[in-house]
């Protein structure tokens, strides 16, 4: 089958990214012909596009681009068009009855909604809605995450049609051959990756590793990684380590290389990330913490998000109220001081969602869509 992936690069750690990255090199390892359209420069001949999110801000942009993929489409001849980037969706409704008919849309999370809020992306978005011929939902909280906005903005009808074209298909991640099945760190090692930012519940992780220590919770360290910028909400998580005397628990690392985060996963106690649900944004899966599990690591996170279909609760990790500084130490001490959670069932999770399971579910949707154009 040939396929053609809209995405904006396969380069980077962001979800995008790594999403359309792991697809691509499993759809070829499978026999498919795969050619990709990305952001201009990115990667080959076919690199048409604007960043993502320019879209978004000005709609505007659209036509143009369309045009240019319009073009791509004519000289690729793909079977199935395959878009991994929400914001790219908007092209859809000026490429016309053919090139909709063979179009398949993954929404990770928050951009299945966003586009929604405002009237001259609403418009169009709603016509994508429409048009495209079948989505994929990383989670079922994704998928009913969109159907209730389209309820609202739309109708029932609307809203059920969209539910019949859509598949929820668990995001999948690359297995890492070698791990530990266990450590014996003096000082517990626990991680935060993706950076210092409000929604990924940095403060909130602050507080329950306060509360942890203060109750008598083994030594141990938090390193967060990421991307850490100088604004408002790092100066007040540097205010919160100072206030609760966590100067020797806590590091901010920044951004790592990915041989160091490897090695960071493979000697880790803890992968906590209690992220935040807010208004149109909320982790749609949370590949995080499979990628944490296929290093047996256990996993704290959000029960309000897909984040609960990325965590098996009580065998890979537990889904807590991130506004709970007291739930999320209790499932510290859980896992850190009173080994609740075996590290080899953690891996045993992660493979169940290994990126060749994914993948053989994408295929079938790609068959459903090329049999129906």
């Amino acid at each position: 089958m040939r396929i053609l992936l809209i995405c904006d690069t396969i380069d980077g750690r962001g979800g995008w990214y790594t999403y359309t990255r792991d697809l691509r090199k499993s759809l070829s390892a499978a026999g498919h012909d795969v050619a990709l359209c990305c952001r201009h420069g990115s990667h080959g001949p076919y690199d048409v596009l604007k960043a993502p999110l320019a879209y978004v801000r000005n709609p505007l942009q659209v036509w143009s681009s369309a045009m240019k993929l319009k073009r791509v489409v004519r000289e690729v001849q793909p079977d199935v068009i395959h878009i991994t980037v929400e914001p790219y969706a908007m092209m859809i409704p000026f490429l016309g009855k053919r090139i909709a008919g063979r179009t398949v849309l993954t929404i990770h999370g928050s951009y299945g909604i966003r586009p929604l809020e405002r009237p001259a992306q609403r418009a169009i978005a709603m016509r994508y809605y429409k048009q495209a011929v079948h989505f994929i939902a990383v989670s079922n909280y994704t998928k009913e995450a969109v159907i209730k906005e389209l309820k609202r903005r739309k109708n029932d009808a609307f809203a059920e049609s969209f539910a019949q074209r859509t598949t929820v298909v668990h995001n999948g991640i690359p297995l890492p051959g070698k791990w530990e099945a266990s450590l014996e760190n003096k000082r517990k090692n626990i991680l935060l990756v993706g950076g210092v930012k409000p929604r990924k519940g940095v403060l909130e992780a602050l507080d329950a590793c306060a509360l942890y220590k203060e109750k008598g919770g083994s030594p141990f360290v938090l390193s967060l990684i990421g991307t850490a910028e100088e604004d408002d909400y790092l100066s007040a998580v540097r205010a919160k380590i100072h206030d609760l005397k966590l100067q020797e628990e806590v590091q901010i690392l920044g951004p790592v290389s990915q041989d160091k985060l490897e090695s960071m996963y493979r000697t880790a106690d803890l992968y906590l990330m209690p992220a935040l649900t807010i208004p149109n944004t909320f982790e749609g899966f949370g590949l995080v913490y499979l990628e944490a599990n296929a290093y047996g690591v256990p996993c704290i996170g959000p029960n309000d998000s897909g984040a609960k279909e990325a965590i098996a609760e009580g065998r890979s990790g537990y889904c807590i109220d991130p506004k709970s500084p007291e739930q999320i130490a209790e499932r510290m001490r859980w896992i850190l001081d009173e080994e609740r959670i075996r590290r080899v069932n953690c891996r045993k999770w992660a493979e169940e969602h290994s990126i060749e399971k994914t993948v053989k579910e994408i295929e079938s949707v790609y068959l459903m869509v090329q049999s129906a154009s």
